[in-house]
């Protein structure tokens, strides 16, 4: 007889495992439903002075756009963020203002070449690698970071906020709320009963909607059964977007066609919050691969790489370019490479969803 536990996000997410069979232990749910409860109490109350202006908000004369969610990761707010700098950046100057979550600093931190992600976070210097030309700052306090980002910012930046729902103090022009195809916000629960930081009537706040991770084969079905769970308002935008793979897995020094992968096995490194679309995309190319998986924003130790390094063997070790910035410096092999990804969705959508950015990019510029 075998039993296994996962790794546990939230208890709602723990599972026992009985000759392959899992149980969700929702009974923990009983227990910690009063604490939900609690701190659902206090997140509401503060909104409610923000909505109020008891807690003022407060607003920019450059246009500032947000990207946030109403859970605690997994919805691919980074690549989203990617997706925004990358289009906005053609026609205009663009600031990242992100927290940095797991940086080992405090305060107001601006990305260099010399930058380490124990400085700024991963996600930071994974945005200032592919978006050297813009500005990347990382920050506790948002209105700290935009006084410092503001100092030197020229007359046309647009500033883009990276996890910014819940940080009221400061309001964008656009916000853009993201929600996972599997884990959608409003079949969620609150924290720690769940894995929402606030209740999803949080929604409210959002201009524009996207539900991420989508699988390839999209029906209307789908999208109407997910339209109508949303109940998003008249004025809210809903998009629908899938994480789209790079064709070539690459390093420091090299690329590798990715469809040839799978001849050549490798062991898969995730410390990311859901692996579960790249374990689904690796597997549908014929990949061949023993994966270790790691907490979200895991800080690798010394017994870690040891343990990769041996269960590589010298095989390639292939991980996600979030974790490559924490892996590379400390692995140093040339048989390290990443994947990347990107945002993706059916013409129409993007055509409108950069109207959209455009619009908010060039409100107060022009």
């Amino acid at each position: 007889m075998f039993f296994r536990i996962t790794g546990i996000v939230s208890p709602t997410k723990c599972y026992l495992y009985k000759d392959n069979i899992f149980v969700g232990m929702n009974f923990l749910r009983f227990f910690l439903f009063p604490l939900a409860i609690l701190y659902s109490s206090i997140t509401s109350l503060r909104n409610l002075f923000f909505d109020l202006g008891i807690f003022t908000s407060r607003k920019y004369k450059n246009p500032t756009i947000g990207v946030g969610n109403l859970s605690v990761g997994g919805t691919g707010k980074s690549v989203c963020v990617d997706y925004v700098v990358s289009l906005v950046k053609k026609n205009y100057e663009v600031a990242i203002l992100s927290r940095g979550y797991g940086r080992l600093t405090k305060g107001y931190y601006e990305a260099k070449n010399t930058s380490t992600f124990k400085e700024i976070g991963d996600e930071p210097l994974m945005l200032y690698r592919k978006h050297p030309e813009v500005r990347v700052a990382v920050a506790e306090r948002r209105r700290l970071g935009m006084e410092n980002l503001l100092k030197k910012a020229k007359p046309n930046t647009v500033f883009v906020w990276d996890d910014c729902f819940q940080h009221r103090w400061v309001s964008p022009d656009l916000m853009i709320l993201l929600t996972s195809f599997e884990h959608l916000f409003v079949n969620d629960y609150h924290l720690p009963v769940g894995s929402l930081r606030e209740l999803s009537s949080g929604k409210k706040r959002a201009d524009v909607v996207i539900v991420t991770k989508c699988p390839t084969k999209l029906t209307k079905q789908n999208k109407a059964q997910i339209t109508q769970k949303l109940q998003l308002a008249k004025t809210q935008q809903l998009f629908f977007a899938k994480i789209g793979y790079a064709d070539q897995i690459r390093n420091q020094e090299r690329t590798f066609p990715i469809d040839k992968i799978e001849n050549v096995p490798f062991v898969l490194i995730t410390g990311i919050a859901d692996p579960k679309p790249l374990l689904y995309y690796l597997n549908a190319i014929g990949g061949q691969f023993e994966h270790l998986q790691f907490a979200d924003h895991h800080l690798f130790t010394d017994k870690d790489i040891e343990k990769i390094k041996s269960r590589a063997n010298g095989r390639m070790i292939l991980t996600t370019e979030k974790d490559f910035v924490r892996l590379a410096p400390i692995i140093q092999s040339d048989l390290l490479f990443y994947l990347g990804i990107e945002m993706k969705m059916n013409a129409s959508d993007q055509k409108q969803l950069d109207q959209i950015l455009m619009n908010a990019s060039n409100k107060r510029l022009n």
